[in-house]
């Protein structure tokens, strides 16, 4: 696909426009999600154009968004009733949509000199809309804050500690939010380049809700500097499991992952060698599971997804699926979860096996992007 362009994606947006529908929204299918749990993801087709789309339990589409570019993260307001789809960093666009109506009902506007990061989180009480961003200018990682009531409009930014961050997620006290700063340094002049590989700072930034202080931050020990963290989740208790991609020597064996326990202690987690090996490094999404006690991590480029238990970090196995990253909590069913691969493919796994394959062309033909969410029916 083609780059985008700052000129040419806000083209692209005007061209996609508010008030529009949910594309190829065939006969039966609201029916078939409605009253149902749905798993929101992002997804290139046949032919490569992007969507964010919906399916059900069963692999069925039941809503399907045309994006201007690649997909990346998903956030579902509490009320169920609209959600956020942004793009790929250095992400040019963000999306509101009602879920109820199938329209398009706002946009993010990111002032210049910006650009979002491919991530965001409505907080509890569904009042506010928080975006990773980088001012890249000022080489600043930066939470953009949005009034939901107000059509999504921008009233703050709030400093995140470092350089590039990227997965957000708000704790069950409800009053901070967890940022994962990855410590790369970008420019829009330099695509897809690392600037500063020598000297990455990644950390973990608790936020305070109230007023967009710095509540703590966190970092792995300096030998471990070019481990960037990039994805988080949450367990029911509040501690946060982090997930990281190693931009260092390829021969390294590093951890790849570890969990922020609420009193402040960080454990780095560990599992057997030869799973490890076979990740590659890189870790590309993450979530937990419905009853909050276990989470899983996908990795693309090994083809694996990897399981532990948040009490303890104990390693609890591995699945396998082609270019696997999507991964989402199977709803009712503690310890479960919904897989989904770049090369196509859906899958219910448990962290001891396989349960089931989903099948259609939708779950066996779509090429899944990096994230997937589910919205569980009020």
């Amino acid at each position: 696909m083609a780059a985008i362009t700052r000129r040419l994606g806000l083209g692209l947006l005007a061209a996609v426009g508010l008030g529009t529908p949910f594309a190829r929204r065939a006969s039966g299918q609201d029916e078939a999600g409605k009253g149902r749990a749905l798993w929101f993801g992002t997804r290139l087709d046949a032919a490569g154009d992007a969507h964010a789309t919906a399916f059900d339990g069963d692999g069925r589409k039941v809503v399907d968004i045309p994006l201007p570019a690649r997909g990346h993260g998903v956030s579902i307001a509490p009320d169920r009733r609209h959600a956020v789809v942004l793009g790929r960093r250095p992400g040019l666009f963000a999306f509101v949509f009602d879920m109820a109506t199938g329209e398009i009902t706002a946009r993010l506007s990111v002032p210049d000199g910006r650009h979002l990061c491919g991530h965001g989180i409505h907080t509890a009480d569904g009042r506010l809309f928080l975006a990773t961003e980088t001012d890249w200018e000022g080489e600043r990682g930066l939470l953009g804050v949005y009034d939901v009531a107000d059509g999504y409009r921008r009233v703050a930014e709030w400093e995140t500690g470092g350089l590039d961050p990227h997965d957000v997620r708000v704790l069950p006290d409800g009053r901070h939010a967890v940022v994962a700063n990855g410590g790369i340094l970008t420019h829009p002049d330099a695509p897809g380049a690392k600037l500063n590989l020598a000297e990455m700072d990644s950390s973990i930034a608790v936020i305070d809700l109230g007023d967009g202080s710095m509540a703590r931050q966190h970092r792995l020990s300096p030998d471990l500097f070019q481990l960037s963290i990039r994805h988080l989740a949450v367990s029911a208790e509040g501690d946060v499991a982090f997930a990281m991609q190693y931009e260092g020597p390829s021969m390294d064996s590093v951890p790849l992952g570890g969990i922020l326990r609420r009193d402040g202690g960080l454990e780095l987690l560990d599992m057997p060698r030869d799973d490890l090996r076979d990740l590659r490094h890189y870790f590309g999404s993450m979530a937990s599971d419905d009853g909050g006690t276990v989470f899983g991590m996908t990795s693309p480029r090994g083809g694996k997804a990897v399981f532990f238990r948040y009490a303890d970090g104990a390693y609890l196995g591995a699945r396998d699926l082609s270019d696997v990253c999507p991964i989402a909590a199977d709803p009712g069913t503690p310890g479960q979860f919904y897989l989904a691969g770049g090369h196509g493919g859906i899958a219910v796994v448990r962290p001891e096996g396989a349960v089931r394959t989903l099948t259609g062309a939708l779950a066996e033909q779509a090429h899944w992007d990096n994230h997937m969410i589910v919205a569980v029916p009020s």
